[in-house]
């Protein structure tokens, strides 16, 4: 069902869409201006491994971490991380922003993004 949403999202934007599991996330060449969406719900343990991996790249993608409102701890967990985190109901409106589709990213980040 997330899968499904995430697809959703991506074809409202007008953007392509890969899905790949954990294992080819964690080996594959990232560039800045790529975003991985992870539902951090789902083996919340693993997935925050996940993000710090990621995270930890260079050079890193943008990680977006989906969660429910009311998961305040794993959201800190994530956020220490440097996830960018989003609730279900708010997925397009943060993947448009970390894409750069509808303005600036929200929150502080040096990293340098190409051109609208």
């Amino acid at each position: 069902m997330f899968a499904q949403r995430v697809r959703a999202a991506a074809g409202r934007l007008g953007i392509p869409l890969e899905a790949i599991g954990p294992a080819a996330a964690r080996s594959r060449t990232w560039r800045l201006d790529e975003v991985v969406v992870l539902q951090a719900t789902l083996r919340p343990d693993q997935q925050v491994a996940l993000v710090d991996q990621l995270i930890h790249r260079e050079p890193p993608p943008v990680v977006i971490a989906v969660t429910g409102h009311l998961e305040t701890a794993l959201r800190q967990r994530l956020k220490a991380l440097g996830a960018t985190l989003a609730a279900h109901s708010s997925m397009d409106r943060v993947l448009a922003r970390a894409l750069r589709i509808s303005g600036a990213r929200g929150g502080a980040d040096p990293r340098p993004h190409p051109p609208a």
